[in-house]
């Protein structure tokens, strides 16, 4: 009988794990399914351990035995050529399955298209766990215990039961896919040996012939995380070789740039010109379909140079405009673009050709999405926009990757305006800073036909079912205007020094969402420089002569064109749904540079926070001070003229968790840097609080407070150093009350209160957070003798 399923499991060495997976295996194996060994060289025994295994099974069972470790990819291809199921699985050996796992994927494979919105057929399918990269991760995972295991999936099931999502990505941990889809593109590629984008890149080529690739959340399954790995290839990465995988899909993407822009458009004589005009300044062809439009539209329309096809059709009022947003994306889909647009009649892109073409050749191949910022603006001259309520705050995706299968799922009910694009899944999408200008609205005239529309005819009649929110906006009383600024557009400048662990991804995800990148390097002797030129041309190679990063930063705000700089560094990171916030940061005219919260994440402990101005004017008063801990507070302290606002926007700091060496060489560079510093400058407070901080991490506690004290009265609205002294206090006061809780026998008079205290002080002073040798020497404990 041929299997149904067939569940592939790759080995190497650590039997106990393997043993592990295969009793969970069979005792939820269906007897419709087959298993295939694949062992990748073992030396502990595992050999004889599946042998015996499949003697056991008998025809359910076979066995490939690899004389060489080929990594994931190598084992899992070898056990695809020899499966027959039609259900194929890769199976990790270090994964727990639980009860009717294999049922639960399948059931999601094939009832996904019916039950989620937009979802194609679906080729790949994975379940939940407690420990992998991505969306697949569960959200504070109990502790494994293996004999509350199948209790937990079960709650799970229950809990999560038919919650089925597209993702962008999945991992091959627990992977099932389709016969058909195994047919069409084959295996794992192995160029990612040992292990790195396997399931990424199985999933992107998935995608590209039509097929979905679904999380099944009511599936729960226990990972032991790159238990195996860990062991075979010390210091792998379970998503290692970032610079490999790019560069495939960049040389596989290369020279994909047509892009056609859709409409759909009624009766928008008024702007559909001007419309068409924009968007013919950078996309290949457009389409439009016309919904019965009783004005000149459709002249407009069939006589524009741009627009390839022209379609007209009549929606009966009240019908749902779904249909014809579909057919409008069908249409663009036809003249087999690689990005389709959807553009409205009012609506003009502020996007050349050079930019559209960038942002179709992006590094990052999971990018299927690009959004876009609305500005509506409120008044004839069109120089005013509309800047508060959700008119105010319009962000969303409009440009997407052309791929087989795609259709409007949502939007557009009720024949009213709205939605028009194709459902992504999360993770695929990126913002860019590029803006829209909405020109239907700035005329009563025109906000009252558009209540109409909504069936709003007064501000006292409730909108019709459906409507999106800015209806509220359209009939409110009271608005905030603001002034278009002119021009636009933001340089993320950087400086770098070795690297290249980090670049690629760090470029990847910020390229979709600034208008240019400018690098300076610092002296790198890896492939930093290298990586940095796959992203811009705008690179320049600054070795100084002693440790000065304001100079080098400086160098890098010379490069930058576009009229404000963003400043973070590749061990930095921005959240993906903050930068619509940053785009309106930039709105303000009045203001000209905004300070962000850094999280600064430690290796033991939350993260420490501090404040730092990242985003400002390319002003040529806005500069880099301080050799080291540089800053451009110094260059704004100077011109009091420059108006300086807090962004509301936090940057994730990741740089404390690097190496203890590394970090220590590090400490020791600034130190050197910071004493000159100190020694130039006797009156900069900022010197001597650094040096304080170092000699804190030194545990120079007395040494330290002396130069926070300096730091202090040099610098009378300078805090920093006051936080530093109240910890050092605090610390020293909590060692004193604890002391005597101590030392003080039960029923003395002063135990209440010194226990007390203590609780007290215990609950408010922050453990202190180590770096470099200094964390090195706690972990390791006193030396013997002491």
């Amino acid at each position: 009988m041929t299997p149904v399923y067939s569940v592939i499991v790759v080995t190497w060495n650590n039997l106990q794990y393997t043993a592990r997976c295969v009793d969970a295996l069979l005792r939820t194996l269906p007897s419709d399914a087959e298993v295939i060994f694949v062992d990748n060289g073992s030396e502990d025994g595992t050999p004889a351990y599946l042998t015996d295994v499949a003697r056991r099974l008998g025809d359910a069972a076979r066995t490939v035995f690899l004389d060489e470790n080929l990594g994931l990819a190598g084992g899992a291809n070898r056990g695809l050529e020899v499966a027959a199921g039609e259900y194929l699985v890769l199976l990790d050996n270090d994964v727990v399955v639980t009860p009717r796992w294999l049922e639960g994927l399948r059931e999601c494979m094939e009832e996904a298209p019916r039950a989620v919105p937009g979802a194609r057929r679906v080729g790949l399918v994975g379940p939940v766990t407690n420990s992998a990269r991505g969306p697949q991760k569960v959200q504070n995972p109990p502790p494994f215990q293996p004999e509350a295991l199948n209790e937990l999936a079960a709650e799970h099931r229950e809990a999560f039961r038919r919650r089925w999502a597209p993702s962008f990505a999945l991992s091959t941990f627990c992977l099932m896919m389709r016969r058909e889809v195994y047919a069409e593109i084959g295996g794992l590629d192995e160029r990612f040996f040992p292990v790195g984008h396997e399931g990424a890149d199985l999933a992107l080529r998935a995608q590209e012939r039509g097929f979905e690739c679904m999380i099944a959340s009511d599936v729960y399954v226990h990972h032991e995380g790159s238990a195996t790995l860990s062991k075979a290839f010390p210091g792998a990465q379970g998503l290692g070789g970032a610079e490999l995988f790019f560069e495939k899909w960049r040389a596989r993407r290369a020279g994909k740039t047509r892009l056609v822009a859709a409409y759909r458009v009624r009766d928008a004589e008024a702007t559909l010109r001007e419309s068409l005009d924009a968007t013919a300044r950078f996309a290949d062809a457009i389409v439009v379909l016309d919904d019965g439009s009783t004005d000149g539209t459709g002249a407009i329309a069939r006589s524009h140079p741009a627009v390839a096809r022209y379609e007209r059709t009549e929606l009966p009022p009240g019908v749902d405009g779904r249909r014809d947003r579909d057919r409008a994306l069908q249409m663009a889909a036809e003249l087999s673009p690689d990005w389709i647009l959807a553009v409205d009649a009012d609506e003009v892109f502020e996007m050349d050709r050079a930019r559209a073409e960038r942002l179709m050749q992006l590094a990052d191949p999971h990018i299927k999405a690009l959004g876009f910022h609305w500005y509506t603006f409120w008044e004839p001259t069109r120089t005013y926009f509309r800047a508060d309520g959700a008119l105010g705050a319009m962000s969303g995706y409009r440009m997407y990757r052309n791929e087989p299968g795609l259709r409007v799922a949502r939007g557009a009910e009720g024949g009213l305006p709205g939605g028009g694009i194709p459902e992504m899944p999360d993770g695929c999408g990126r913002f860019t800073d590029v803006r829209v200008r909405r020109l239907g609205y700035d005329t009563e005239a025109s906000r009252q036909a558009r209540l109409a529309l909504h069936g709003r005819p007064d501000p006292y009649t409730p909108p019709r079912a459906g409507a999106p929110p800015e209806v509220a906006d359209l009939a409110s009383n009271t608005v905030t205007l603001r002034r278009y600024a002119p021009a636009s557009g933001v340089s993320l400048c950087i400086i770098a020094r070795n690297e290249a662990e980090r670049l690629e991804r760090f470029l990847a995800f910020l390229e979709p969402f600034v208008d240019e990148i400018c690098i300076v390097d610092n002296g790198s002797d890896d492939a930093t420089v290298e990586i940095a030129r796959r992203f811009t041309d705008r690179v320049r190679v600054h070795r100084t002569d002693r440790l000065d990063l304001a100079e080098v930063r400086n160098v890098g705000l010379e490069m930058a064109t576009r009229p404000w700089i963003l400043s973070l560094d590749p061990d930095e990171e921005l959240a993906h749904w903050d930068l619509p916030r940053v785009v309106r940061l930039m709105d303000d005219l009045d203001v000209h540079a905004y300070s962000f919260e850094i999280a600064n994440h430690q290796k033991d402990g939350p993260p420490v926070m501090t404040i730092a101005v990242r985003l400002f004017r390319n002003d040529a008063r806005i500069r880099y001070g301080r050799a080291v801990h540089e800053t451009v507070q110094p260059s704004l302290d100077r011109h009091p003229e420059l108006v300086v606002r807090a962004a509301g926007v936090e940057i994730q700091h990741y740089g404390f968790l690097k190496d203890d060496g590394v970090m220590e060489e590090k400490l020791s560079r600034y130190l050197e840097a910071n004493q000159r510093m100190r020694e130039e400058d006797p009156a900069d407070p900022m010197p001597w609080y650094n040096e304080g901080l170092h000699l804190l991490n030194d545990g120079r506690d007395d040494e330290a407070i002396a130069f926070l004290e300096r730091a202090m009265v040099l610098g009378q609205r300078f805090l920093s150093p006051r936080s530093s002294l109240a910890q050092i206090y605090q610390h020293r006061a909590l060692a004193l009350w604890q002391s005597m809780v101590a030392e003080l026998p039960p029923g003395h008079p002063v135990r209440p209160t010194a226990e007390e205290s203590a609780a007290a002080l215990g609950r408010i002073t922050p453990a202190r957070m180590l770096v470099g040798q200094a964390r090195r020497r706690r972990l390791q404990g006193p030396s013997h003798g002491e």
